[in-house]
């Protein structure tokens, strides 16, 4: 999974609302953008920051277990 940082003040989760920075994930199995604790962000089209192959793969190694509800 590809792993973006979200650049505006807060998003809407299914969960909570979620600060500048946080690290969320794009699932192509339901097109959408997920935080792996907080679910599914609401805006469909989020102003984020992309970051690098590696990183992600970091990432998405590290938050393998929860990311699984969404592959």
């Amino acid at each position: 999974m590809r792993a973006y940082r979200t650049k505006l003040p807060y998003y809407f989760s299914s969960k909570r609302l979620l600060a500048r920075g946080a690290v969320v994930f794009y699932a192509e199995k339901i097109k959408r953008y997920v935080h792996p604790q907080d679910g599914i962000l609401f805006d469909q089209h989020p102003r984020l920051h992309v970051l690098s192959e590696e990183e992600s793969q970091e990432l998405a190694s590290q938050w393998q277990k929860q990311l699984s509800h969404y592959e």
